[in-house]
C-alpha cells in the first residue's frame, strides 16, 4: 500500500491536498507555482518557506507577515497573520479588546463580534518537517479560497502561522535529507536518507528541544515567541509533530488525568479537547486515515507548546503524524509517503480553524472563565503569597525575576525584612509574588513542590520547580501585606568600578556572572589567582569580606601595563554588570594576606567536549550553550570517531556527558586515563561517571539501579509498562549536602542544594572522607515521583565526587549540573570544575589508594 503519492504533477496538487475546494483564486500563487515543484515532493529550505509566505502577504489583503526575532543562525522567525480584510483593518482594537478577557478585573467585551484567534505552530522539532510544508498549503488556501465557508472563517477566526518554531533545526534536517534524496526515492528505512548522524534536526543550533522551553525559556526562539505569544494570548495554540513511522496519527484528548494537569479547569480536557476532537477525527475519518486518542502523551508539564496555552486560558493540543523522515519510507503497513504525512496535518489544521471559528465565543468564554477561576483559586490556596530572594548573588535573583515578568507574573518588591521558614529576606534583594493573581496556576507550577501523582509513569519530568532550579531561598506566606511597589521592570544592574591600583583588584566569586568575568580576564591574558580561605580587605570602598573561591589579580605580576590592566577591568564589569574592587596593600584586616599560600593561580581552560553517535545530544548541547552563552569560553566539539588519532596535549579539560563510550575501546580509554594522570581535568556526568569508574579512569563504585530479580516474581504482561516505567527517574528534585569549603563548592553560602535527577546513576560515597564534595541527604526527596525502591538507594548515595588520578582528576557528577540550560543553582558546580578543577589535590588521596 502506498499512503499518497510521491510525486504530484502540478496540476494534481490541488486535487491531492484540497479536493473539495472548487473555487481557488488563480491570482494567489500556490505554493509548487512559486517554488518550481511540488509540495511532498521534497523537503522545502526555510528561507523558501519565508519568500513564499511573503509574497502571499503582498499579494493578498487578507494577509500580513511580521519578523518577531531571529534565531542564533540568524534565521528570521516570522508570523503570518491571516484574517478577513475587515479584520485587518481593526487588528489592534480586536487584539486590545481580546486582552480584556484575560483581565479580571476589568470588565468583559462584548464577545458576540469578537474573533477567536487561532495560532498554528510548525516543526518545532526539526527533523519532524512535514508540517512546515503544510503552512504553506495551509496559508495558501484560507487565502485563496472564496467559497463562503472559509470567507466565513477569516471573518470570526485569526490565524497565525508559525512556520517553524525551530528554524536551524528545520534546516540542518532538510539539507541532509535533500543531499541523500535519491531519483527514483529510496524507501529502505536503512537508507542514508532516513538516517541523520548526530545530532540530526531535531534540537536548535544549541541541540535543545524548544519544546521544552516554553517555561524556562532559557532560548532567544522562546523568548521571542513568547513575547508574540502574550501580545495575542490566543485561544487555540496547535503543535505540529511526528513521530515513529509505523504509527498512525495522534491527537488529544490525551490519556485522563494521568496525563492532566491537576491545575487546569477539567473544562479545557472534558471539554475543549473533547469538542475540537470531534473536527480532527472527521477530518481524518474523511480521508480514511487511522488514528488515535488517549493513550499517551503529557499535557502535566506547562513547557510545551500544547500545554503552556492551557495555563494561559487557551487549549493547547498535540498533533502527532507517523514520519516517512524523508520522502518515502517503508513501516508496517506499506510505505508512507511525505505527501500523505502532509497531507493528514493539513486536514486537522484546517479543522481547527472551522473548529475554533464555529465555537468562537465557547473559546471566548473560557478563556475568561480561566482567569477569574484563577483568582478564585489563588484565594482559596494556603499560600497566600510566596516570598523569594537571594542576598549574594544579584545575578540569579534578577534571571529568575526577569523569567517571572517574561510569563507576565505579577510581582511586587518586598516592603520590609522578613524571616519565613527559618530564612531571613531583606527589603531590596527579595520579591513577592501573590498567589491572588491571573497568572495563579504559573505561580504554583513555579514555586509549589508536589510529591502527589495519579500515575508512576511520566512522558518527561515529573516536576519543574523553577525555584529550586534556580536554587533562590524561598518560602510561602500566610499574608500578601509584606507586598511593596509592584515590578514592571528592573533598573539596570549597580556594580562598581573600583578606584585604580597599583597593587590588586578582588572579585567576589559569590556572584553569578563572577565565572563569565573570570574568563573574559584570562582571556585577556590577565593573570587571576583564587583564595582557598577567607579574608576580610581593606578595599577602595571599605573593609569587605571575601569567601573561598574570590577571585584576586595581583597588578604587579601582570604581563600587561597597571593602566592596561585598569582598561580591561572597567570592560569586564561593564560587560559582565559585575562589582569589582580595589586594595592598595596586601595585609588584611582579618583572615590570609594577599600573598598566602591558600591563593593559587588559575589555569585558563581549554576545554574539550566528546560528540557523536552515543552521546546525549542534549546535554551536550547544554554544555556549549552555557560556556558560549554564559562565560564566552569556547569549547571544541569532537566526535568519539576521531578521539584515538587526536593529541590532547593542548587541552587541560575534558567534558564527557551522559552517553554510550564503550566505542571508544580499551586503547583510547588508556589514552584518556594517561592523559589524566599527567594533570589533566576529566569531568564525567551520570552515564559517563559509570564508564570512567568501569575503566579505572576513576576510582568509585556504582551502585544498581535495579535489584535482581526474583525468579518467582510473576507480572501481567499488559502491565509490563506502568511496572517498569514506575521504576525510571523521569525527572524529580532532590536534596544534597555540598561541602562548600571545595572548590566545586566554591561561591555557595548554604551546604544545602536543590538538584535535579532523571537517570539511575547512583554512586556511593568515596573511602576518601574528602573526596563526596556532595552526598544527598537521608531524606532527600523534595519535589516530583520517585519509587520507594529508588529513594531508598537515592538516600546518602553521592552526587559529586573526586578522584585524584596520578597529577590529574576525575570529577564525578552522579546527575545533569546544566539541566535544559536552566538550573542555574547547579551549573555553577559545573563552572567552578572548569576553573578550579586543576587546583584539586585531595587530601589523604595516598593513603585511600593504598585501601
Amino acid at each position: 500500500m502506498l499512503w499518497g503519492a510521491l510525486v504530484l504533477p502540478a496540476l494534481a496538487q490541488n486535487s491531492y491536498y484540497f479536493p473539495k475546494a472548487k473555487n481557488l483564486d488563480p491570482s494567489i500563487p500556490t505554493p509548487e507555482a512559486f517554488l518550481g515543484y511540488g509540495i511532498g515532493e521534497r523537503q522545502t529550505r526555510y528561507d523558501r518557506v519565508v519568500a513564499y509566505l511573503e509574497e502571499l502577504a503582498r499579494v493578498s489583503d487578507k494577509a500580513t507577515i511580521e519578523t518577531i526575532g531571529h534565531t542564533y543562525e540568524h534565521r528570521p522567525q516570522v508570523i503570518l497573520t491571516i484574517t478577513s480584510p475587515e479584520n485587518h483593518g481593526r487588528l489592534e482594537r480586536i487584539r486590545q479588546e481580546h486582552l480584556l478577557l484575560t483581565d479580571p478585573a476589568k470588565a468583559a467585551p462584548d464577545m458576540a463580534n469578537m474573533p477567536a484567534l487561532v495560532h498554528l505552530g510548525y516543526n518545532v522539532h526539526g527533523n519532524e518537517s512535514s508540517s512546515t510544508e503544510v503552512s504553506m498549503l495551509t496559508a495558501y488556501y484560507l487565502i485563496a479560497n472564496q467559497d463562503p465557508e472559509t470567507q466565513q472563517h477569516l471573518q470570526e477566526a485569526v490565524v497565525f502561522i508559525d512556520p517553524a518554531l525551530n528554524p536551524d533545526g528545520r534546516d540542518r534536517h532538510t539539507n541532509w535529507v535533500s543531499m541523500h534524496q535519491g531519483n527514483p526515492a529510496v524507501s529502505d528505512p536503512a537508507d542514508r536518507e532516513h538516517n541523520e548522524v548526530w545530532p540530526g534536526g531535531r534540537g536548535n543550533h544549541y541541540w535543545f528541544d524548544l519544546n521544552r522551553d516554553w517555561l524556562p525559556l532559557a532560548h532567544v526562539e522562546s523568548r521571542n515567541r513568547l513575547e508574540f505569544y502574550h501580545k495575542w494570548l490566543p485561544n487555540v495554540f496547535i503543535d505540529f509533530h511526528e513521530m515513529g513511522t509505523n504509527s498512525t496519527y495522534y491527537f488529544e484528548p490525551s490519556k485522563p488525568y494521568s496525563s492532566e494537569n491537576r491545575l487546569i479547569p477539567r473544562s479545557t480536557y472534558d471539554g475543549l479537547n473533547v469538542l475540537l476532537a470531534r473536527y480532527h477525527a472527521e477530518a481524518l475519518d474523511e480521508l480514511g486515515s487511522l488514528y488515535f486518542t488517549k493513550e499517551q502523551y503529557d499535557n502535566i508539564y506547562p513547557g510545551y507548546g500544547s500545554t503552556y496555552p492551557d495555563f494561559q486560558g487557551g487549549v493547547g493540543i498535540t498533533f502527532e503524524q507517523a514520519s516517512s523522515r524523508g520522502n518515502k519510507q517503508e513501516n508496517s503497513l506499506g510505505v508512507l509517503t511525505f505527501a500523505f504525512t502532509i497531507r493528514n496535518h493539513l486536514a486537522t489544521g484546517l479543522a481547527t480553524v472551522k473548529a475554533s471559528a464555529e465555537n468562537r465565543e465557547t473559546l471566548l468564554r473560557h478563556q475568561r472563565e480561566f482567569y477569574q477561576s484563577a483568582l478564585a483559586d489563588g484565594r482559596k490556596n494556603g499560600v497566600r503569597a510566596y516570598v523569594y530572594g537571594e542576598n549574594h548573588d544579584a545575578t540569579r535573583l534578577r534571571k529568575f525575576t526577569e523569567l517571572l515578568l517574561a510569563h507576565r507574573i505579577e510581582v511586587y518588591e518586598l516592603e520590609k525584612p522578613l524571616t519565613a521558614d527559618g530564612r531571613k529576606f531583606e527589603k531590596g534583594k527579595a520579591y513577592v509574588v501573590p498567589t491572588e493573581q491571573p497568572q495563579y496556576r504559573l505561580v504554583e507550577s513555579i514555586f509549589a513542590k508536589n510529591k502527589e501523582f495519579d500515575d508512576s509513569v511520566f512522558y518527561d519530568a515529573s516536576t519543574w520547580t523553577l525555584a529550586l532550579a534556580y536554587n533562590l531561598p524561598h518560602a510561602g506566606l500566610k499574608s500578601k501585606a509584606t507586598a511593596g511597589k509592584r515590578v514592571t521592570e528592573l533598573a539596570p544592574v549597580a556594580f562598581t568600578v573600583p578606584e585604580q591600583t597599583r597593587y590588586a583588584y578582588l572579585l567576589d566569586w559569590a556572584d553569578y556572572n563572577a565565572a563569565g568575568a573570570l574568563y573574559l580576564l584570562q582571556n585577556r591574558g590577565v593573570i587571576t589567582q583564587t583564595v582557598f580561605k577567607p579574608f576580610t580587605a581593606s578595599t577602595s570602598s571599605g573593609p569587605k569580606a571575601y569567601q573561598p573561591g574570590s577571585i584576586t589579580i595581583p597588578v604587579a605580576s601582570q604581563k600587561i601595563s597597571a593602566d592596561s590592566l585598569y582598561k580591561v577591568i572597567q570592560e569586564v564589569a561593564a560587560k559582565k554588570q559585575i562589582s569589582f574592587e580595589s586594595v592598595k596593600t596586601g595585609l588584611s584586616v582579618q583572615g590570609i594576606d594577599l600573598g598566602s599560600n591558600n591563593i593559587r593561580t588559575l589555569k585558563k581552560p581549554e576545554a574539550l567536549i566528546l560528540t557523536g553517535q552515543g552521546v546525549t545530544s542534549y546535554e551536550a548541547g547544554e554544555v556549549w550553550f552555557l560556556l558560549d552563552q554564559e562565560l564566552h569560553m569556547p569549547i571544541s566539539k569532537v566526535d568519539l570517531s576521531s578521539f584515538p588519532r587526536l593529541s590532547l596535549s593542548r587541552y587541560n579539560t575534558i567534558v564527557l556527558v551522559n552517553g554510550a563510550y564503550n566505542s571508544l575501546g580499551k586503547t583510547a580509554a588508556d589514552k584518556l586515563k594517561r592523559w589524566v594522570q599527567e594533570g589533566g581535568t576529566l569531568i564525567t556526568f551520570k552515564s559517563a561517571s559509570e564508564w570512567a569508574i568501569k575503566q579505572g579512569i576513576a576510582q568509585g563504585n556504582v551502585v544498581a539501579a535495579r535489584d535482581t530479580a526474583n525468579g518467582e516474581l510473576r507480572i501481567a504482561f499488559a502491565d509490563a509498562a506502568p511496572t517498569e516505567g514506575a521504576q525510571s527517574v523521569g525527572g524529580s528534585i532532590y536534596e544534597v549536602d555540598l561541602d562548600i569549603t571545595h572548590p566545586l563548592g566554591f561561591g555557595f553560602t548554604s551546604r544545602k542544594l536543590p538538584v535535579y535527577r532523571n537517570s539511575t546513576t547512583i554512586l556511593s560515597p568515596a573511602k576518601n572522607p574528602y573526596s563526596t564534595v556532595a552526598q544527598y541527604t537521608k531524606d532527600p526527596w523534595l519535589s516530583g515521583y520517585v519509587s520507594k525502591s529508588n529513594l531508598d538507594k537515592i538516600r546518602n548515595s553521592a552526587a559529586l565526587l573526586v578522584s585524584d588520578q596520578g597529577q590529574g582528576r576525575v570529577i564525578l557528577f552522579a546527575d545533569n549540573p546544566n539541566f535544559r540550560g536552566t538550573w542555574y543553582g547547579t551549573n555553577r558546580l559545573f563552572f567552578n570544575a572548569i576553573f578550579f578543577g586543576s587546583l584539586i589535590k585531595t587530601p589523604g588521596t595516598a593513603v585511600a589508594a593504598e585501601h
